[in-house]
């Protein structure tokens, strides 16, 4: 029960923090000019070393390799794991129709459920994780991709250092 509060907990901060961004991009965007989101901004150091810059909302986007397939991702500390979109997780052949949904979880859209699932690998810059614990939404839930604390704890530090999000295995 306590990881199904942390989880719903956790995808409801992470909605929390992506609405504005999309409010403000859409408020603030010339009418009939599109911006390309920043996909791969890692500056990859030696020893596992990784460091993104914010986008012009203050996120954190990159782009991460999941078992063997890239994908674009926020960078969430407020996600308790890795959440990913179903239509991802679809084209990686993580889950398929008919799949049960059978983690409650709540965003700013109100309701959803997910499926928990495992991933063979995570990769971000020079990063690379084994086994890292997910969740896949249902269908039409995420609007994006969300790197979130599976990943993250399993790190020896992540920290903003001088406007960049600092990544070290």
């Amino acid at each position: 029960m306590l990881k199904a509060v942390l989880l719903l907990t956790g995808l409801v901060f992470a909605v929390a923090v992506i609405a504005p961004g999309i409010l403000t991009r859409a408020t603030t965007d010339a009418p009939g000019k599109t911006e390309q989101p920043v996909l791969a901004n890692v500056q990859p150091d030696h020893g596992g070393l990784v460091r993104l810059t914010a986008d012009r909302s203050g996120h954190y986007r990159t782009e991460a390799e999941i078992n063997n397939r890239t994908v674009p991702v926020l960078v969430d500390t407020g996600a308790t794991l890795i959440a990913l979109r179903y239509e991802d997780a679809r084209s990686m052949n993580l889950v398929n129709p008919g799949d049960k949904f059978d983690v409650r979880v709540r965003t700013a859209n109100g309701e959803g459920r997910a499926k928990r699932i495992t991933l063979r690998s995570v990769t971000v810059g020079t990063i690379t994780l084994r086994d890292v614990d997910a969740l896949v939404s249902e269908q039409g839930v995420l609007a994006t991709n969300l790197l979130g604390m599976s990943f993250l704890k399993r790190l020896a530090r992540f920290e903003v250092q001088r406007g960049q999000l600092v990544l070290e295995r």
